[in-house]
């Protein structure tokens, strides 16, 4: 076959043809003209990142005429047969293929003999981690003492597999992924000396499925060359050749979301179903995409967490400028959770538009804390303590921190869930335990500050109002009794399990509460339902508020949110 693949054909010759490994290139570099270079060398990193191919420059260099050498001429006998690999005295082996105990016993007794021809014999091992541990344990002395001709050089994808005894007898140099437009710019350069002219958009695309590796990058440079009828390779015609995704349609995804169009999200899927695509991998890119764009939102379109170019970056960055942090975290949420559902379903495509339109359900301005208050408000309402209209609409967030019209203001401590300032707790029959006075402001004074609360129970529910306003309506309904001093009883009749497990939540911070605000120790007590005939028939009031709060549009939204369940007591 006289026919090349551009991997093998344009496969770097010098140190400076590495692309993107200039940290590994230059330590070599030094060592190599200050004389310091180690005895057993190992390389790591992804496939196709120049581990194999740097091992062959660095026997080239230890081992030309003119050498050690960081420049090889790549034209002296030694040079040529390293590259052709027939060098009698550069051993490249396969770690999978020569893993037993007793190919590394032979490779012990050939180290001792002096190289035939070369200046170092050297031994390449590829994918050293799938050697025994027998034929590690062999290679041991080996490998801290060779003979000085002697030069070992490894490559592995997984080095965590490599015993530590083998790593630290090893000058270890991590190969991290290529850059994306390292990989556009080498394509292009490519491209011009085969005579082929691509977009860039296209290389962008190529580097980007490539995932940081030159040789998958180079293979898929190949394929599309194949493909194109001619030397003028368009976009499209890429994406054709290598059935992938286009972008457009990535962004089309997210602009329906952002627009509550879910007509336009059923006509996308659709028309990625037409194309023929796998529907599971392109859920997979919708991920990755939501992804991103959370990815920009927190770090910024310059961020090197996103695999893009600047241009795309900044796009995405303008797309999501107006939008919450909270709204796209949650959007990644619900992806992920239903990716198992998409995953194992026998009808992909109805299951990808049902998670696409049950996005549309999220809001912007949905925030979990702002909705527990409001469900807070919500119970109070239903007990009757609280009286007027619930808003349900979405709080959206203000970035320049002031009101605007048809935004609410953030919430505080000090204010309730509807963002107006707490009514005065309700007044309870039980008699309080603990009275105290307040002394009345002297004729002819004013006061220059509001009076604190309280020293009792009354002024203890005000206290906590702000902070704990569900624990103060609940507790608002309670008996009251100090069976002995410095100790104060709380009974809860008829408390709903609902209550309780909140009231479970908050246990300490409403005992650390008394404590600091009356110096007393409380403790809540809760009380068995009544028996149904000995109870006082039911207010039709109350059970109208009732039905109300629990038919309000948002229960309905936080329960279809959380997947939850309304508790009725």
């Amino acid at each position: 076959m006289s026919y090349q693949v551009l991997a093998r054909k344009y496969r770097p010759q010098a140190f400076g043809d590495v692309v993107g490994q200039s940290h590994v290139t230059t330590t070599l570099v030094n060592a190599i003209e200050q004389d310091r270079m180690a005895h057993a060398i190992l390389f790591t990193g992804p496939r196709g990142t120049g581990k194999t191919t740097i091992a062959r420059i660095l026997a080239k260099a230890m081992n030309c005429q003119s050498g050690p050498t960081p420049s090889p001429c790549n034209q002296c006998k030694i040079c040529r047969q390293i590259i052709t690999g027939h060098c009698a005295d550069v051993f490249e082996i396969d770690g999978a293929s020569n893993n037993s105990v007793d190919q590394i016993r032979d490779l012990r007794e050939n180290v001792t003999y002096m190289p035939a021809a070369a200046s170092f014999k050297i031994y390449i091992i590829d994918e050293v981690h799938m050697l025994s541990t027998a034929a590690f344990n062999a290679l041991l002395k080996t490998l801290e003492e060779p003979p000085s001709h002697v030069l070992f050089i490894f490559a592995t994808t997984e080095v965590h597999k490599i015993p530590a005894t083998i790593l630290s007898r090893c000058q270890r140099h991590d190969l991290g992924r290529i850059p994306l437009e390292a990989i556009s710019g080498l394509l292009k350069t490519l491209c011009d000396k085969e005579g082929f002219t691509v977009e860039d958009q296209g290389l962008d695309l190529i580097s980007l499925e490539a995932d940081g590796s030159v040789r998958d990058a180079l293979s898929l440079l190949d394929r599309i060359l194949s493909f194109a009828p001619g030397t003028d390779i368009t976009y499209a015609m890429v994406v054709d050749a290598l059935g992938v995704i286009d972008r457009k349609l990535m962004s089309g995804i997210t602009d329906a979301l952002f627009e509550k169009n879910g007509a336009a999200l059923i006509s996308l899927v659709e028309t990625i179903n037409d194309t023929g695509m796998d529907l599971k991998k392109f859920y997979g890119e919708i991920i990755l995409h939501v992804r991103n764009l959370n990815v920009i939102k927190l770090c910024g379109p310059d961020h090197p967490a996103v695999n893009m170019t600047g241009a795309q970056k900044q796009q995405l960055h303008g797309t999501i400028s107006s939008l919450p942090q909270g709204y796209l975290e949650m959007l990644l949420q619900v992806l992920l959770h239903e990716e198992s559902m998409v995953k194992f379903s026998s009808h992909t495509k109805t299951a990808i538009e049902t998670v696409l339109l049950k996005l549309l359900q999220v809001r912007p301005g949905a925030v979990v804390d702002q909705i527990i208050h409001k469900l807070d408000a919500l119970a109070r309402q239903m007990d009757g303590n609280t009286s007027g209209p619930v808003s349900s609409g979405p709080v959206y967030e203000n970035p320049a921190g002031t009101a605007s019209p048809g935004v609410h203001e953030p919430y505080s401590l000090e204010q309730t869930a509807y963002g107006h300032q707490s009514p005065s707790a309700p007044q309870t029959a039980v008699k309080d335990p603990n009275p105290v006075s307040v002394p009345e402001v002297p004729a002819g004074e004013t006061e220059t500050q509001a009076p604190a609360p309280e020293k009792t129970w009354q002024g203890f529910l005000t206290q906590i109002e702000g902070t704990l306003p569900f624990l103060s309506a609940l507790l608002s309904k309670a008996q009251v009794t100090e069976p002995e001093p410095g100790v104060l009883e709380v009974l809860l009749h008829n408390c709903s399990a609902f209550d309780q497990n909140r009231l479970k939540t908050k246990k300490d911070a409403l005992k650390k509460a008394c404590a600091n605000f009356l110096n007393k120790q409380l403790t809540v007590r809760v009380m068995s339902q009544a028996d149904p005939l000995s109870r006082a028939a039911p207010d039709p009031a109350e059970t109208k508020a009732r039905h109300a709060a629990l038919h309000h549009p948002l229960v309905k939204d936080a329960q279809e949110l959380f997947n939850g369940e309304i508790i009725n007591y």
